[in-house]
């Protein structure tokens, strides 16, 4: 293994911090299959010798790579092993990691709100600055809520004219989706990205699950339930007992293309193509642009 950072032209960032250049250089070893599902990863004394680093900084890679789904927690006495494909389903991280390795990254979404994506993004981003990987193009879609229509959730318990409910899911779409916006456009402003184009728009519904269309290839599906909560109210200091959506994290995938296997499955690839159409239907006829500053 190399102990920096290969970017694609081969060369080495020796810039970036340690524990992102070794968690870099096992994320490629897992991502091009060297390093295969459920094996064991060299342990922590054997990295600490091979990247010659301290037992802090080896803890650190390791951290980022369970973050983003790629490796399983160890045991007393083993090493952390690659995640299992196919046995659990990976969190948002992990895919988001994987578009960003590619050339050209191409996300359309549909979510309550942009927090998850937003985090993922932003982790992507410190990964491009670091040098872990340089696209030459980031193109996003995102839809949300829009910030006028009354949704029905969340809505208080007893008083759904009370406006607090509602007005904080608008103040997270715009605190997410501007963070995620911001973090991109900064891409390209630093020269780092090439072609950054980044889009959000609402439409006057609220999802009963979420999806991402990530690179052409491949769909994640999420459902969101609801459930009875309370929400504390900065503004005033009172607690209100209310209803809202929310979600396990659990995403289901749907693939195409040379990730779906030698022979696809044409009912797969119809469903993949009926999703991309209701995705593209609804931003180009239906939503209008969401406007996060105000």
């Amino acid at each position: 293994m190399d102990s920096g950072t290969v970017d694609r032209d081969g060369g080495v960032d020796d810039t970036a911090p340690r524990y992102r250049q070794v968690a870099a250089d096992l994320r490629g070893l897992i991502l091009d299959g060297r390093l295969a599902p459920e094996q064991n990863l060299p342990t922590q004394q054997s990295l600490r010798r091979r990247y010659g680093i301290g037992r802090g900084t080896v803890q650190s890679a390791l951290q980022v790579l369970r973050e983003e789904g790629l490796i399983e927690e160890g045991v007393p006495g083993r090493a952390a092993r690659v995640a299992r494909r196919g046995a659990t389903l990976q969190p948002l991280g992990h895919h988001i990691a994987r578009a960003f390795a590619a050339r050209h990254v191409r996300l359309d979404v549909w979510a309550l709100t942009a927090e998850q994506l937003s985090k993922a993004v932003q982790i992507q981003t410190e990964a491009i600055r670091a040098g872990e990987h340089r696209p030459e193009s980031v193109a996003v879609r995102v839809l949300l809520p829009d910030l006028e229509t009354r949704h029905p959730y969340p809505c208080r318990i007893g008083d759904p004219d009370d406006p607090r409910p509602l007005q904080r899911l608008r103040h997270v779409i715009r605190t997410y989706a501007g963070a995620m916006e911001h973090s991109l456009t900064a891409l390209a402003e630093e020269h780092l990205v090439d072609d950054v184009r980044v889009e959000v728009r609402g439409v006057p519904t609220i999802p009963g699950e979420k999806r991402y269309i990530i690179n052409g290839s491949e769909i994640l599906t999420g459902f969101y339930q609801v459930r009875r909560s309370h929400m504390h109210n900065s503004a005033d200091g009172s607690s209100l007992d209310v209803l809202e959506l929310y979600s396990d994290g659990s995403l289901f995938p749907l693939v195409r293309g040379e990730a779906a296997g030698p022979v696809p499955d044409a009912l797969d690839e119809a469903r993949f193509e009926q999703i991309q159409q209701w995705f593209d239907t609804r931003w180009e006829y239906v939503a209008r642009p969401l406007p996060l500053g105000a």
